[in-house]
């Protein structure tokens, strides 16, 4: 079983922050201050130094309204929509609630942002149950009413909103394209045209873009909370995959699994990953509950921690030396610069303004220039393993949830991609660069390695921008016994 007492992990995460060399990585935990105790090291090295409650809340407080302000007139502006409509149910949230500052939804309640010509929009909430101090309503809302369990409910305080400030386009969030983008029901927005009469509804319109525009216009409050998750994710996936918590002969795929979710609630977070194990070119069966760790394994984890409306999605992967061995051997460590230097060429295809299924077609016209062959994503069934050189690209805009709104790097398919292959980049937004190198590994009798690559970078100007050191070597994992 995958089960190490806290004292174990306090050690292997003082190892971590203390040296690179000791457990394989670049990635540090934060420093502790000097006049603390011991103890109080041990406490903050095991903890990532991830924020507690009170302080979270501030963070997330300071975060929405640095955004609202900054990024919403603008995507507004951008799509010709002067008010927002969100509107939410009890134990039905909008997909964005969480961004907008929404807390326990009673009856029905409704966010209203108006572009009533000034440099930030008009906030309005209303609500069946007062919010409370300590909410980002309260804080950051410039009109909050509430109407408990009255016979009317919410529709007067709706209807007299849209009326007095009479919009000509309101957007709501419905998107046949966009699954963040497509949180309001049939009920609802059967209400809202009721609610606001037929002239009103007749400005009715979908609110996507402006979803979109807002949603990618990652602040530098934004980037600074999500470059700490990223760093955290590392840290939490390079714990799992270390000799401490892998013995060989003992340790499933299935144990990592619960290990990974267990620990990110110990850390007040939650999270998870898919756990693949390939053994001699050969994928096991995903969490198999039943198949131990073998020297020689190459073990993967693909998934993230959450944290303050905000999920990570990127991969880390280990070797499990053999006996006598210090080191992978010559044809896996070929087959991992093969994979890196496909990520180089990938990263420079990815530029502001370029199209998501052209930067795939163009990266596949690479790699196939180089001799592989270009397929999809595996998602559809088990990764195929084989004897010829090829290259998956599947990358995507990451942040808010892990395949977010922005540019897909896929192929020009919208029933299963959206129009999201047809956005292009913009600058600012966070991406997650993802695909999968097979590559014939000698020591495996030409068997290829599916190897997988996923990091997070943040478009600029001047390119990717890694939010994190990306993972250049394996971790290594000494056998048992």
């Amino acid at each position: 079983m995958l089960i190490q007492p806290v004292s174990v992990r306090i050690a292997l995460l003082a190892c971590c922050a203390m040296t690179v060399s000791a457990c394989g990585s670049g990635i540090s935990a934060p420093s502790a201050d000097k006049s603390q105790t011991a103890a109080g090291k041990a406490a903050s090295v095991t903890t990532y130094g991830i924020p507690q409650s009170k302080e979270r809340f501030e963070i997330q407080t300071r975060l929405i309204a640095d955004k609202l302000d900054r990024a919403l007139l603008p995507a507004m502006r951008n799509q010709k929509i002067d008010m927002w409509i969100v509107l939410d149910r009890e134990y039905n949230p909008d997909p964005v609630h969480v961004e907008l500052g929404g807390r326990g939804t009673g009856v029905r309640a409704a966010y209203i942002f108006y572009d009533n010509g000034s440099d930030k929009p008009e906030k309005i909430y209303f609500g069946s149950h007062e919010q409370p101090a300590n909410s980002v309503i309260a804080r950051v809302y410039d009109v909050k009413g509430y109407y408990g369990y009255s016979k009317e409910g919410l529709t007067p305080h709706l209807r007299k909103a849209v009326f007095d400030r009479a919009p000509k386009r309101i957007g709501i969030n419905m998107s046949p394209t966009l699954p963040s983008a497509d949180g309001i029901t049939a009920t609802l927005r059967d209400y809202l045209a009721q609610t606001i009469g037929p002239e009103f509804a007749k400005r009715l319109v979908s609110a996507e873009l402006v979803i979109r525009d807002f949603r990618l216009s990652r602040t530098a409050l934004e980037t600074e909370l999500y470059t700490d998750l990223v760093r955290w994710s590392a840290m939490w996936m390079e714990e799992a995959l270390s000799t401490q918590n892998v013995t060989t002969g003992k340790t499933t795929a299935a144990d990592i699994a619960w290990w990974l979710k267990d620990r990110a609630l110990e850390l007040g977070l939650t999270g998870g990953g898919t756990v693949r194990v390939v053994r001699s070119g050969e994928l096991l069966p995903v969490h198999d509950p039943d198949i131990a760790m073998e020297p020689g394994d190459i073990i993967g984890i693909d998934g993230g921690l959450e944290y303050n409306g905000y999920k990570v999605d990127i991969k880390r992967t280990a070797y499990i030396l053999r006996s006598g061995e210090n080191a992978m051997p010559a044809g896996l460590q070929a087959a991992w610069k093969a994979t890196h230097d496909m990520a180089d060429r990938y990263v420079e295809n990815m530029q502001i303004g370029k199209v998501g299924h052209e930067i795939w077609a163009a990266v596949n016209a690479q790699a196939e220039s180089l001799g592989y062959h270009a397929v999809g994503p595996d998602a559809g069934g088990d990764a195929v393993t084989g004897n010829r050189p090829e290259v998956g690209i599947y990358g995507h805009s990451v942040g808010t949830v892990a395949h977010d709104i922005g540019a897909r790097i896929a192929a020009n398919i919208p029933f299963a991609y959206g129009d999201r292959v047809r956005y292009p980049l913009v600058e600012g937004e966070w991406v997650s660069i993802e695909f999968h190198v097979s590559t014939p590994v000698e020591e495996w009798d030409g068997k290829t390695w599916y190897a997988r690559f996923e990091e997070t970078g943040q478009l600029t100007r001047d390119g990717i921008k890694w939010l994190v050191p990306i993972q250049k070597d394996l971790f290594l994992i000494q056998p048992a016994g």
